[in-house]
């Protein structure tokens, strides 16, 4: 390996002596960083000859040519006049502080153009979308303008997806988000578009980043100001479905030459309903067996959050922050249903359901950050340590009434409790001029306490045993990691190449049930990508292994009531699934996106539905199926129709292979899936109306399909007071038909399932701006790998 090393310090020699220096800033007249600004050189026959951009912080560092002699150098940014300088080779090495001048309004149309053939640049595992040359920001909120970002969509609750995928990591500034759920979505709505900087959508996550997931990162980059400003909102919410909900919230934000600090609270309110419907058909010895069941799910939920982050800068260098959120939810559920069973088509008996739980949930998160950089960016390094306490429980009631009259009722208390810890350091270092190593270590430990008892009322119509109507599980997890990874920049080529490597073990025991188990294991996860740009073309190929790692609670033979005929249990035998990962990315004019992909797979998760033939009713559990792949491929293309129109096609079609050796859940097969989207966005003076559509393709997959749906969302905005108070409102899916509805064909069980959550929805909200500048993200607490399997 050393030898290795001595090698590739020798080939890169002659490029780092053949090349000529030029390092700068771009900034604007006030000071504030031009991030991910165009930087061009020509030469005296105004050929290009070199392309490039500024950094996070407005930084650039070029290596030119031995061979060049002189020419000229244009830094471009959305909005500003361009900055040139000429250069001459004796002038080098040579260290610029450029200042970008505002654009008049009689050349802003000309700026625009030249900024969006340069809105999209791919390098190292990261296509970076800058918002400021796409034209996207300025009048929207921070969910509207992701919206725009190719491969990003919204789901019917404005939760961000990602190739139809809501599985993503959010990052703010590089730092996993502390916000989860209800409270970031609210985050990012509450930002300006013109917040944004630029959006990183990292698909393939290199080796610097946990091994776990496949549905990728989105890193939202803020824009960062010197000057001192006080700023923020407060918004009302209100929306209707087939009930009422409402939710109140605010964000301020300080900052100074030495402090950032900001707030964020919010409050919610509503009911919400899901009805589900499943119909079995089974083929058993006596002839043919139906259960339907009908069941309609009412929470009515209660939640409050909390979050307030400090920064300190200690020198021009060095900088410290912390980062803590709280958050509550109190919700009331009520579930009601009936299950009817034939058998030939014959009524056999039906079973009512009735069903109250309380509860109640908290979650509390903290972190501690250090950053030093040096002042050439030579070298940067980051330690932080994080800290995360979730309580969540539940009471309440379950009762069957029988056709004959008799009944049965569980009576159920449970606790579960996380205890989650991390702590890692990053390092960033130059090697040379265009060569970079990156390296980190990290530490997590979990800790999970889990309670569950029922008191049964005539147990004998009880599908659980008695012996595990109470259950307690305690899970410990450790779990230590390194990486490296390289990153090298030669002309048009930019190459990174990583090694993650993990060290997991963890242990899990059920004191009453007198059942434990354990496990270990070492595993290593390379990744590479090769980005190539000419021109108006970009080119991306990346690979990475990756590894989903099993719920904490999967791990727990546990068993959990649904209803008469369902019970759910846990499964200790449950391995991790191991994954590689492959894509070829291709951008034209920072328009036509156009990508393929695919997972291959082994130990591959299950949601498997066991029917029990004799007993008469079905276990759910996750399991391991053998090996699988998904091959997809996507196409993003923004077209603007008209100065006062654009539009964004999507287009996302998957094909999938997958096999299953689980006894009395056997199957081996293939199966297709095809989505397109169509957003589109008219602006007149201070109005906005968008108008969203979606229709996904009867889709196959390798144990049933899913039936064609369709629908498509409206919404206006106008804003009022020069811009401080925005007024908005809409309806989501008019056509009432964006819901999960998938059948599900094993051997002699037919199973179709249906999710209806409340579909159509008219909103309403108010938005007030207060202050000027922009904001600046504080490191967050960086538990995402760790909380997704909770």
């Amino acid at each position: 390996m050393k030898s290795f090393h001595y090698l590739v310090v020798l080939l890169l020699i002659p490029v780092v002596l053949s090349a000529q220096k030029i390092t700068g800033n771009a900034s604007d007249s006030k000071g504030e960083s031009l991030p991910f600004a165009s930087i061009f050189v020509t030469d005296t026959l105004q050929k290009n000859i070199l392309s490039a951009h500024t950094d996070e912080q407005g930084n650039f560092s070029l290596a030119i040519s031995e061979t060049f002699y002189s020419g000229t150098l244009t830094i471009r940014y959305m909005g500003y006049d361009d900055y040139s300088q000429k250069i001459t080779a004796r002038d080098f090495p040579l260290h610029l502080k450029a200042i970008l001048q505002p654009a008049v309004n009689t050349t802003l149309n000309e700026v625009i153009v030249k900024a969006k053939q340069n809105a999209i640049t791919m390098k190292g595992d990261k296509m970076i979308f800058n918002i400021d040359m796409a034209g996207i920001g300025l009048g929207n909120n921070g969910l509207e303008t992701l919206r725009q970002v190719p491969g990003i969509q919204l789901d019917k609750d404005d939760n961000l997806l990602f190739r139809g995928n809501g599985d993503i990591q959010i990052m703010i500034n590089g730092k996993k988000s502390a916000l989860q759920g209800e409270a970031l979505r609210e985050y990012i709505r509450s930002l300006k578009g013109d917040d944004i900087a630029s959006v990183e959508i990292i698909a393939q996550p290199s080796a610097r980043y946990d091994a776990s997931g496949t549905a990728g990162i989105i890193n939202i980059i803020l824009k960062r100001k010197k000057e001192k400003h006080l700023n923020g909102n407060a918004y009302a919410w209100a929306s209707y479905g087939e009930y009422f909900k409402h939710q109140y919230g605010s964000r301020i934000y300080y900052s100074d030459s030495l402090w950032n600090i900001s707030g964020n609270a919010s409050y919610y309110k509503g009911n919400s309903v899901n009805h589900r419907h499943i119909r079995q058909d089974i083929i058993a010895p006596e002839g043919n067996r139906v259960i339907d069941q009908y069941n309609k799910w009412r929470p009515e939920t209660v939640s409050k959050s909390l979050n307030l982050a400090v920064e300190r800068k200690l020198s021009e260098r060095q900088l410290i922050s912390t980062d803590w959120s709280y958050s509550r939810s109190d919700a009331d559920e009520n579930t009601y249903g009936a299950t009817y069973e034939f058998l030939n088509g014959a009524p056999v008996t039906t079973v009512n359901l009735s069903k109250h739980e309380q509860k109640p949930s908290e979650r509390l998160t903290g972190n501690a950050f250090y950053s030093f950089v040096t002042d050439s960016t030579t070298t940067k390094l980051d330690i932080q340590a994080n800290l995360a306490r979730y309580t969540t429980s539940s009471s309440g009631f379950q009762r069957n009434d029988y056709a004959d009259n008799s009944y049965m009722q569980l009576n159920g208390t449970n606790t579960t409790k996380y205890t989650i810890v991390t702590t890692q350091a990053d390092l960033r270092q130059r090697l040379a001029q265009k060569l970079y190593l990156e390296s980190g270590l990290k530490y997590s430990y979990i800790h999970m306490d889990y309670y569950n008892g029922y008191d049964a009322h005539n147990s004998s119509l009880s599908i659980i045993p008695d012996s595990l109507l109470i259950n307690n599980f305690v899970y410990k997890e450790h779990l230590t990691s390194a990486y490296a990874q390289v990153d090298l920049s030669l002309g048009k080529w930019n190459l990174m190449a990583g090694l993650r490597a993990e060290y997991f073990q963890y242990e899990a025991s059920s004191p009453i049930n007198h059942q434990s188990n354990s496990n270990r294991y070492t595993n290593l996860f390379p990744s590479f990508s090769i980005n190539y740009k000419k021109e108006n073309n970009q080119y991306q190929l990346s690979y990475s292994r990756r590894i989903g790692r099993p719920g904490y609670l999967s791990l727990n033979p546990y068993y959990l009531y649904l209803d008469a005929y369902t019970l759910q249990k846990g499964n200790p035998a449950l391995k991790p699934e191991y994954y590689h990962s492959l894509q070829l990315s291709y951008i034209y004019k920072s328009a036509l996106n156009l990508s393929l992909y695919g997972y291959f797979y082994n130990n591959g998760f299950t949601d498997v539905i066991a029917y029990q033939p004799e007993e008469n009713y079905n276990i759910n559990y996750k399991a391991n199926a053998s090996t699988g792949k998904k091959i997809g491929f996507s196409a993003t293309y923004p077209y603007q129709v008209a100065p006062w129109w654009t539009m964004q096609f999507n287009f996302e079609g998957t094909y999938s292979s997958e096999s299953s050796e689980i006894p009395g859940f056997l199957y081996q097969g293939h199966g297709f899936r095809h989505e397109i989207n169509l957003y589109e966005n008219f602006t007149f003076k201070d109005w906005t109306l968008n108008i969203n559509g979606f229709y996904a393709g009867r889709s196959t997959s390798p144990n049933g399909y899913s039936k064609a749906i369709g629908d498509f969302s409206v919404s206006a905005k106008k804003n009022l007071f020069n811009k401080t108070l925005q007024l908005s409102g809409g309806c989501t899916n008019i056509l009432k038909k964006s819901f999960y509805h998938h059948v599900t064909q094993l051997q002699y069980v037919t199973t179709d399932w249906t999710n209806r959550w409340e579909t159509r929805r008219f909103y309403l909200q108010a938005t007030y701006y207060f202050g000027g500048g922009k904001s600046k993200s504080i490191k967050a607490a960086s538990l995402n790998e760790e909380t997704n399997r909770m």
